[in-house]
């Protein structure tokens, strides 16, 4: 079963983050809201569309496009928002792979010689070697984030192949992600 999708344009006004459901309400329904700060937008429409229509908020879509000075940016912010969400997904696999690196070499080379390995001072080898998780990671492998955001950014990329889809970028990554582990 498909969710339904929602259209929201999201413009700046006044100093605030103005969200407008274009399409799909009920007639005579307007789902509309303002909010202060960027990360409201999206749970907050999601709540008015759900309390609109008497549905769950994970049991619809939306399809988002911002427009500022009358021209449409969604291809931008949506560029933007993958990286974002790479670039976490990287700095959490990195840092995962710091971990297991200190609890592997931890004892066989002086902290010292770990922070110079590693780029790091002494001091925050020894943190990171008294971190409370810090004995319960093994198998090291990018977050399932890293690699939807990295389909999102490939799937909506001008360079993606003629007719990719998401799901097939994504069995494609997953296939070199096992040659690298391999």
């Amino acid at each position: 079963m498909s969710c339904p999708t929602y259209p929201v344009t999201v413009t700046r006004e006044d100093n605030l983050w103005v969200s407008v459901v274009t399409d799909g309400l009920a007639e005579g329904t307007v789902g509309a809201a303002d909010f202060e700060h960027f990360a409201e937008v999206d749970p907050g429409m999601r709540e008015v569309i759900a309390d609109l229509t008497s549905t769950e908020p994970d049991h619809f879509d939306i399809s988002w496009r911002y427009e500022f000075s009358e021209q449409d940016h969604t291809a931008l912010i949506r560029e933007y928002q993958a990286a974002e969400r790479v670039a976490a997904a990287l700095a959490h696999w990195r840092d995962r792979a710091r971990r297991r690196l200190v609890g592997e070499l931890n004892g066989q080379l002086s902290q010292r010689a770990l922070a110079d390995l590693i780029g790091l001072s002494h001091q925050r080898i020894h943190q990171i070697s008294h971190e409370p998780e810090f004995g319960e990671i093994d198998l090291i492998r990018p977050a399932p984030a890293l690699v939807d955001a990295l389909v999102d950014i490939a799937h909506h990329s001008p360079l993606a192949p003629a007719g990719a889809d998401a799901d097939s970028l994504r069995a494609k990554l997953h296939e070199v992600l096992e040659v690298v582990d391999g």
